[in-house]
């Protein structure tokens, strides 16, 4: 019987005895595994990044970039152009940079003025470049505007001309991008058109155009154009309907409960634009303008006529004759004279002119556009709610009284008048509680940032570990493992992993074939050299066996 005594397990051999190509794929394998496993773990350290701006220029983007190095904060550029930042440096980034007035538009502005100018240049390219930053100025103020992403500005600005028929008037157009789900007010629509207007020399609000990003007109040039005047209406409507309705809630909540009060305002109004001249005159009320007054007195008689200073105008009178006293005079003597001059008719003749001012009084009227011609409200009430001794809360109905006195003092708080024909009506009605509002759920617990980085850790190691035990490690053992070595009759044989062949047919001990068909050859002769007869009583088991 053969003796197979196995001998100690020979070191493992060096990297040196291994074959070339078993080296190159060794020094591979661990190669491979070694950056998989650095680029797990700086994956599962990476941050996550967010984008800072999108759809940037070039010029932007290299103005955001340095902006970004120079404060020391990581950044990736995507190939659409959009910067991206750590998503805890975003708020920290975009201040920085709004510190510094970035992003910039690619447009020019003021820039271009305080650039040199090169020598020679033509004053159709000087009218040009002005009216690029003019429109560039504006653009800017208006995005400052409440609402307004970006806008654009075009001036149509006629030459100048000597000639009354030749002068055509400035016009503006301006388009905006608005943000979404936002939109503009009546008042920022004219904020807008009558800053355009008053930047820009003889041009005027009407012929200033503003269209959205929609294509949408957001105002009408015509001011006195029938849709705009209906709007007009409408806007007008609706804003005194509602502060009629925010006046009486607010009277009544603190009464009643907030939330327990509806109230709804109809208001008739009429636009019909009136105009009247009015002329009035008062005859109780005088005064002298003007007054002429001339006086005439004539005196008659039969006084001496003809030439003056000659002796035939004079009578013939005695001459010698005394003159008694009391007597009557003699003709030709001077008291017969004049006796006769005073004693004829006389006549008086007076006239006077008066011009008197009568009261005159000259109005024009125009009556106000949006007259109120009739309100019609209803307001809602809830039950009267009381908290009980227990905690509960019950409800009453509001009594005959209760709704005659809110009924009174709504009617006085908006001013209402019957002779106007409005009507008010007050109803008590119990509202349908609705359910309450619960908390406001969290975000689930995997969606919170920090749980995503830990998962990107973990899931990171477990991919490290699972590289090193199942790649690394395996390829490590197959390319290092040493055979091991068996002494047969005072020979070294290499060990026989794998098959076992017995030499005794009743099963003694068992030898260890080599894997390899020589090995095993190289031991079947070595075990036949030593114990002939013993493998010759093997053959013939063999023999009988297969029959």
């Amino acid at each position: 019987m053969a003796d197979i005594v196995p001998t100690a397990a020979a070191a493992p051999r060096g990297l040196l005895e291994i074959p070339g190509v078993k080296q190159v794929g060794l020094l591979a394998g661990v190669a491979a595994a070694v950056a998989a496993a650095i680029w797990l773990v700086l994956w599962s350290q990476g941050q996550n990044y967010t984008v800072l701006y999108g759809q940037l220029s070039e010029r932007e983007s290299g103005q955001v970039m340095d902006a970004l190095t120079a404060a020391g904060i990581e950044y990736k550029l995507n190939p659409s152009g959009a910067v991206s930042v750590p998503e805890t440096k975003v708020q920290e980034a975009r201040i920085r940079l709004a510190s510094q007035g970035l992003p910039q538009s690619d447009s020019m502005g003021i820039e271009m003025i305080q650039k040199d100018s090169a020598l020679g240049t033509s004053s159709m390219m000087e009218t040009a470049r002005y009216q690029s930053v003019l429109e560039t100025e504006l653009a800017r103020t208006i995005v400052k505007v409440q609402g307004v992403q970006s806008a654009r500005v075009h001036l149509a600005l006629p030459k100048p001309s000597v000639f009354l028929r030749d002068a055509r008037k400035a016009t503006a157009s301006v388009m905006l991008q608005l943000y979404p789900g936002r939109r503009l007010e009546p008042g920022q629509v004219a904020a807008i058109v009558h800053l355009v207007a008053s930047s820009v020399p003889e041009l005027s609000a009407s012929d200033v155009t503003l269209v959205d990003q929609a294509g949408s007109l957001l105002n009408s040039p015509d001011e006195n154009a029938e849709q705009a005047a209906s709007t007009r209406q409408l806007e007008y409507t609706r804003k005194l309907e509602e502060g009629y309705q925010r006046r009486i809630v607010e009277l009544l909540e603190p009464m009643i409960g907030a939330g327990r009060v509806r109230a709804t305002v109809t208001a008739d109004l009429d636009f019909t634009v009136t105009e009247q001249t009015r002329e009035n005159y008062d005859p109780q009320k005088t005064a002298v303008r003007s007054e002429q007054t001339s006086k005439e007195m004539r005196k008659g008689g039969d006084g001496a006529e003809g030439i003056p200073g000659a002796l035939s105008n004079q009578p013939p009178g005695t001459s010698g004759a005394p003159v008694i006293a009391g007597a009557a005079p003699t003709p030709g003597s001077p008291n017969s004279q004049s006796t006769a001059a005073t004693g004829g008719p006389s006549s008086n003749a007076e006239r006077a002119t008066r011009n008197f001012e009568v009261d005159r009084t000259l109005s024009y009227v125009k009556q106000p556009v949006g007259n109120l011609k009739r309100l019609s409200v209803g307001v809602v009430l809830d039950n009267w709610q009381k908290l009980g001794a227990d905690g509960k809360v019950t409800t009453t109905p509001m009594s005959d009284t209760d709704i005659k006195r809110f009924t009174q003092l709504v009617r006085e708080s908006i001013g209402l008048n019957d002779e106007r024909g409005d009507k008010l009506d007050v109803l008590n009605q119990a509202f349908k509680s609705s359910d309450p509002i619960g908390p406001v759920a969290a975000p689930p617990l995997w969606e919170t940032p920090w749980i995503t980085q830990l998962a990107k850790q973990i899931v990171g190691a477990a991919l490290v570990l699972v590289v090193a035990f199942l790649v690394l490690r395996p390829l490590m053992k197959s390319l290092t493992r040493a055979p091991s070595r068996v002494t047969v009759g005072g020979e070294e044989v290499t060990d026989l992993a794998g098959d076992r062949v017995s030499l005794s047919g009743k099963g003694g001990p068992a030898i260890k074939l080599a894997p390899s068909f020589e090995q095993q050859i190289v031991a079947a002769r070595t075990l036949v050299g030593q114990d002939p007869k013993r493998a010759a009583q093997v053959v013939k088991d063999w023999v009988a066996a297969d029959g």
